[in-house]
């Protein structure tokens, strides 16, 4: 395995695309030593054919199809009308419409993408400043792999064998608790600042509510179709694309077939991204598992840390080093075959083990140098990049506040899964 490190490490200070970098490592175990050859391929094969990754380029198919529909506007109007008479209404309303279409795509980035430029404009009309706009809109964004659906739970369940279902129930308390947190952080910044802003404006609620219901009945039908047993998490993928399709299509009639074939034409970049990465992840995590790294690994575990708080505090800190370098579904994908099995063997929760992965390395997306959603924040909102870090470095508080909690109090993961499934 020090051959495949050194092999990773040197492709990615190449500037390797990530997936070809994973490629190279694995094919660098193989070389040096007996392994056959024929397994990379076959292990390539056989994990793309993992029925659940199905759901991904499923998921990422209706959360841009939301962007394109009307679907974005009208879950920020009703947001808008939820919270925004309350002081700093507007920040509030994009957590609100942030924690809403996190149940929907499943992507930190489509949920920037999407809610960020209405967010961004409504804030600028309101005269809220840019630095405070910037920063409560990004931070939301990270909320978007917790609630579910989420991809990046769908490729750690897959990885890790893990049941998906479980892992979406096990995400919801951690994304409905990382949004009050983020309000709260945000109602402090207002409050202190003393910031004097134009009122929001005053919007119905029953008028957003009536003209919006088919938008947020949007998760309702997705999670109640997976929890009811209706619908395995990959079904549910494919059911929200078609219920956006004839929602945004039929009912709204805002979507047109140039916008679809945008949509199927963005859904195919960034999931066959994905998919390479997830594929070649394959045979690198034959070589971890050959090597017996990860059980090895485990024992050091437990060998420095008797206690298990210790030991989540301890992959606490690496995980948020490894969030601030590597994108989220690519460490991910590394780290599952390590990591993820290893906590696992120690007798962890698999659940609580996937959930706290995606979680803390979410966090990584506002973090520089790799963080993708500052790269999105500043395209959005026209801010330049050093200013939105800055502007999102307040918000990082409530971030790790919420990973301290749920690392101190389990139950808020796992206890739901327990729940739904004990009755």
């Amino acid at each position: 395995m020090i051959t495949s490190s050194i092999v990773l490490l040197a492709a990615m200070l190449l500037g390797a695309p990530i997936a070809f970098a994973i490629a190279a490592s694995a094919l660098g175990y193989f070389l040096a030593t007996n392994a056959n050859l024929l397994v990379f391929p076959q292990q390539f094969i056989g994990q793309l054919g993992n029925i659940p990754l199905i759901a991904i380029p499923f998921f990422i198919l209706a959360g841009e199809l939301m962007n394109c529909g009307g679907i974005t506007r009208r879950i920020f109007a009703f947001a808008l009308a939820c919270v925004g008479r309350i002081p700093g209404g507007l920040g509030h309303t994009n957590v609100v419409a942030g924690m809403i279409f996190a149940g929907m795509s499943g992507s930190a980035v489509a949920d920037l993408a999407s809610l960020g430029k209405i967010g961004m404009k409504a804030m600028r009309d309101s005269h809220y400043p840019d630095d405070l706009s910037i920063g409560v809109i990004t931070t939301t964004a990270t909320i978007g792999p917790i609630i579910p659906p989420s991809i990046n739970m769908v490729i750690f369940g897959s990885i890790a064998n893990v049941p998906i279902g479980l892992l979406f129930l096990g995400g919801v308390i951690p994304g409905i608790l990382t949004g009050l947190m983020i309000m709260l952080m945000f109602a402090f910044l207002f409050w202190r600042r003393k910031t004097k802003v134009k009122a929001a404006p005053q919007v119905p609620f029953w008028r957003t509510f009536r003209e919006g219901i088919w938008s947020l009945l949007t998760p309702v039908v997705l999670l109640g179709a997976m929890f009811s047993g209706l619908a395995t998490p990959t079904e549910a993928a494919i059911l929200a694309t078609v219920y956006t399709l004839i929602v945004a299509g039929l009912i709204y009639r805002e979507l047109t077939w140039a916008k679809v074939l945008e949509a199927l034409m963005s859904t195919a970049t960034l999931s066959g991204a994905i998919m390479l990465i997830i594929g070649f992840a394959a045979p690198l995590g034959y070589a971890i598992s050959r090597s017996q790294v990860a059980g090895g690994l485990s024992e050091l575990l437990m060998a420095s840390f008797q206690d298990p708080l210790m030991i989540m505090l301890a992959v606490a800190v690496l995980l948020l080093i490894v969030g601030c370098f590597m994108e989220v579904a690519a460490a991910i994908i590394l780290l599952t075959p390590v990591l993820g099995v290893a906590l696992i063997s120690a007798g962890m929760d698999p659940v609580y083990i996937g959930v706290m992965m995606v979680y803390m390395l979410g966090i990584g997306l506002v973090t520089p140098p790799v963080g993708l959603c500052l790269y999105v924040g500043s395209q959005v909102s026209g801010i330049r990049l050093e200013k939105v870090i800055v502007a999102v470095w307040p918000f990082l508080i409530p971030l790790v506040v919420t990973m301290l909690l749920i690392i101190v109090f389990p139950q808020t993961i796992t206890w739901l899964p327990q729940f739904v499934y004990s009755n």
